[in-house]
């Protein structure tokens, strides 16, 4: 699958929570130091029902300029690593997988592994999925052992 991109972009997930402005703030301090465009995604199965505070997130993306594009679909990993080579997604910021993850950060990550994931919880410290080699990752075992 080919997509035309015409420029890179940081690329946030968010969830129909207002506790996801967080992660629309991070995205757009990192896209506005960039130089990027900030796109938000949503990604809701068929029978999402809160949509009231998906309305309040969108007011959000409003204040930064940036673009929103809601999906409604089954599987969310899919989704969003098909958005982020659509889009041109140089980075994906996402919230920290809490109890009971469905694994999604690390389903995308698979699926799009080139693509950087910078993760935020909720006091706002950053951690970041990279790609690494499996050199990089034998040299990390030998240096723990």
């Amino acid at each position: 699958m080919t997509f035309m991109v015409k420029e890179k972009c940081i690329m946030v997930c968010v969830t129909p929570q207002t506790s996801c402005k967080r992660l629309i703030e991070a995205g757009a301090g990192i896209a506005e130091k960039s130089g990027e465009k900030l796109i938000i995604i949503s990604i809701l199965n068929t029978s999402a029902n809160d949509l009231d505070a998906l309305g309040e997130l969108y007011s959000c993306v409003e204040e930064r300029n940036a673009d929103m594009n809601v999906y409604f679909n089954g599987e969310p990993a899919l989704t969003a690593a098909v958005a982020a080579k659509r889009f041109g997604a140089r980075e994906l910021i996402t919230g920290f997988p809490g109890d009971g993850s469905n694994a999604f950060i690390g389903r995308v990550h698979e699926l799009i592994p080139d693509v950087p994931i910078r993760m935020i919880d909720t006091d706002g410290a950053q951690y970041r999925i990279i790609k690494c080699t499996e050199e990089e990752i034998e040299k990390a075992r030998a240096s723990v052992k």
